[in-house]
């Protein structure tokens, strides 16, 4: 007797999961079309916008700016930079920027920097001061 009954409740289960039902087929389709909906809803332009963010991240983490000189005062150049750690001032950099030349320096660290502008071989003063670069700073300077 044990045997037939699980027979019949074998044949019962195996039977209602073969049926075809309406009801599931709706809800299957309806998943379907709310995922094609998402997929053609999607805004296209949010992998290069990304890109962007992430290029200014950049330069705001790690506090980097950019500095560029022209040169059009007739003579060769020298332009001292020394950047400022509390009082004292420290690590210098140089460019030497021939006449009608241009000259970069990329990636400094920001913060305050005194500057000194000399002309030609004899050394003379041009121009002494201090200069602030911010974070993300792209300057162009020209000197006449």
């Amino acid at each position: 007797m044990r045997k037939l009954i699980i027979v019949v409740f074998a044949a019962i289960a195996f039977n209602a999961a073969a049926q075809n039902n309406t009801a599931s087929n709706l809800i299957e389709g309806g998943k379907t079309l709310v995922e094609l909906v998402r997929v053609f809803k999607s805004p296209k332009t949010a992998v290069p916008h990304q890109s962007f963010i992430e290029n200014k991240d950049s330069c705001l983490q790690k506090s980097l700016a950019d500095i560029c000189y022209k040169n059009n005062s007739g003579n060769n150049i020298t332009i001292s930079f020394f950047k400022r750690t509390g009082l004292v001032y420290a690590t210098a950099l140089t460019l030497k920027i021939a006449n009608n030349g241009q000259e970069c320096l990329y990636e400094l660290q920001s913060g305050v920097y005194k500057y000194r502008i000399e002309s030609g071989d004899q050394k003379l003063l041009l121009s002494e001061g201090e200069l602030k670069l911010n974070a993300c700073d792209k300057i162009v300077k020209e000197i006449k």
